[in-house]
């Protein structure tokens, strides 16, 4: 299909491989001549493999949105590498990046502010395949819609609603599938169920896992909070102060002292 021939890399190793990633703030001071600059990313190093789940947690202002927003090279960072299937985003081509971008996707944790309220369901769902030109007709493109619609578990009824007409569930449901109607490898979870309420948080949560399984889907999921880590994890790491402090199985983690690191 036109669109899909061309993937970044040949898979060897893991999927994503962040090496010292460092990303520095300028900061000027109101009536000050000269900017400060400040650490928010300070020497992240990590790897995350093909259907598994690296959850990255940390409190309000540890870094861990600024981290996911570099992945997806909404912030550039001074110094590292992004390496996604051995290829280094920060240094691919305009080509070969937007190859890579088809197969990465953020999803934040208020999927109303990502959606354009002037869209309807099936408009949402369809953008992204068409900006990548991933399918030759507008058929397919139809029934890739339908699919994503019943895999997020929202039936043909929602195709024209908008967002304004959609709760936060179904809202955070079109988000999921606006990411997996172009096949991607990788999500990036930056709070995506913690705006939720409980019942729905656990019914997204699951959702997510049945993708993965069926996809066989990387999940980086960044939060603040380690409920569910036993239950979607297969690694949990700790940011601090910009910093990875802690990274283990979600078993250890859970019952580690987590005091301040020395």
């Amino acid at each position: 299909m036109a669109g899909e021939a061309h993937r970044v890399g040949a898979g060897v190793g893991p999927l994503l491989s962040v090496r010292g990633l460092t990303l520095e703030y300028a900061q000027r001071r109101v009536f000050a001549t000269e900017r400060t600059e400040t650490l928010a990313l300070r020497d992240i190093s990590f790897d995350l493999e093909s259907g598994k789940t690296l959850l990255l947690f940390g409190t309000s202002g540890s870094g861990k949105s600024s981290l996911a927003r570099c992945l997806v090279l909404l912030e550039r960072p001074r110094e590292g590498q992004i390496l996604y299937k051995g290829e280094d985003l920060l240094s691919l081509g305009r080509k070969a990046l937007k190859s890579a971008r088809r197969e990465i996707h953020l999803i934040f944790q208020d999927s109303g502010l990502s959606l354009n309220p002037r869209f309807t369901v099936e408009e949402l769902i369809a953008e992204p395949l068409v900006i990548h030109k991933a399918l030759e007709s507008q058929r397919e493109i139809d029934k890739r819609i339908r699919t994503v619609l019943n895999q997020v578990e929202l039936g043909q009824g929602f195709l024209e609603r908008r967002p304004s007409e959609l709760s936060g569930g179904q809202r955070q449901r079109v988000a999921i599938a606006r990411a997996i109607v172009l096949r991607p490898t990788l999500l990036i979870l930056d709070e995506a169920l913690s705006a939720l309420d409980l019942s729905t948080e656990g019914q997204i949560a699951n959702l997510l896992l049945d993708l993965q399984e069926q996809y066989s889907l990387a999940y980086l999921y960044v939060t603040h909070d380690l409920r569910l880590a036993g239950v979607m994890a297969h690694e949990v790491a700790e940011i601090r102060d910009g910093r990875i402090v802690r990274q283990d199985m979600p078993t250890i983690v859970l019952t580690a002292n987590l005091q301040p690191v020395s």
